[in-house]
Formats: structure tokens, C-alpha cells, sequence
């Protein structure tokens, strides 16, 4: 066995941790986790039909618009970002809330902000995420323009007024 294969199965299980934590009385937890909000996807598998739950972390709260924005960590080839577009999104759970929610791609303009608002709420956090994910992804250059240039960010908006606690 590789150090690197043993490393990712590793990094893989403990980036699971927080969907165990998505049940009442440990979501305390998960939010304890990161500096930012963290929302369960609720995705169905594009070949298989199976449902899957993706913790993701907030980039940004668009209050105006009434959307949060998310980005896969693993660029275009995420497993979850391809259930999405695929047509696979069922709900998210926040804070214990369940939300029907609809999706939309951010253009250039939009991402920029999103990422702008996201590095000035946490700068030293922002840093270290985006340079962890230039090295992952295999980007060149400066981490900023290529999450901006590579990274698909999706904004999410809530569908009805009818929620319910998980």
C-alpha cells in the first residue's frame, strides 16, 4: 500500500465526519468544525439513484439575493457537483432545518464576489483552504485566479416556505 493511496483513504473518511454529525444533538458539532456554516447536501447518485449526504462548507450568505453560494472542493470531477447538475439535488439540511432549494451556476462577476466576501470574512482560514485546494486540484499560479478560472461555484436558493427539522 502507497503512503499516498493510505493518505487519501485517510484525508477521504476524515471528510465524512461531518455527515455522521448531521443528527440531532451532535449538529452542535459540525457547525464546531469549521469557522464557517456548514449545509448537508442532500444529492441523489446520477448512475446509481442512490441518496447521498455532502457536508459543504458556506462560502457566502447573499442576504439580498436570499442564496448561499458553495463551490466543490474537488473542482468539476466532485461526485456531488455531478449529482447536481445531473439533476440529482433533493434538499439541504442547515442548522437542522430542511430546505427545498434550487440551483444556479455563478458567472465570472458573481464568483468574484462571492470569493472577495469569502476571503475577507475569514483571511487567514480563506488562505489556507484555497492553497489546500490549488495543491489538490493541480492548479498553476495564483490560488485566487484559479479557483476563480477552474472552480464552479453554485448559489442556492430555497424553494416554498415549507421547512422541517431533521
Amino acid at each position: 500500500m502507497s503512503a499516498r493511496s493510505r493518505g487519501g483513504r485517510i484525508l477521504g473518511r476524515a471528510l465524512r465526519i461531518p455527515t455522521v454529525l448531521d443528527r440531532k444533538g451532535t449538529r452542535w458539532l459540525l457547525q464546531g468544525l469549521s469557522p464557517a456554516p456548514v449545509i448537508v447536501l442532500v444529492h441523489r447518485g446520477r448512475n446509481t439513484g442512490r441518496v447521498y449526504k455532502t457536508p459543504i462548507e458556506v462560502m457566502f450568505n447573499d442576504r439580498e439575493r436570499r442564496e448561499f453560494v458553495v463551490a466543490p472542493m474537488w473542482g468539476r470531477r466532485s461526485d456531488w457537483y455531478r449529482n447536481v447538475v445531473a439533476g440529482g439535488l433533493v434538499e439541504v439540511h442547515l442548522r437542522g432545518e430542511v430546505r427545498k432549494v434550487q440551483w444556479r451556476e455563478l458567472d465570472e462577476a458573481e464568483r468574484r464576489v462571492a470569493m472577495e466576501t469569502y476571503r475577507a470574512g475569514r483571511p487567514m482560514y480563506s488562505r489556507i483552504i484555497l492553497r489546500m485546494l490549488v495543491r489538490v486540484n493541480g492548479f498553476e499560479g495564483d490560488p485566487e485566479q484559479a479557483m476563480l478560472e477552474q472552480v464552479p461555484m453554485l448559489a442556492l436558493r430555497r424553494v416554498g416556505s415549507s421547512a422541517t427539522t431533521a
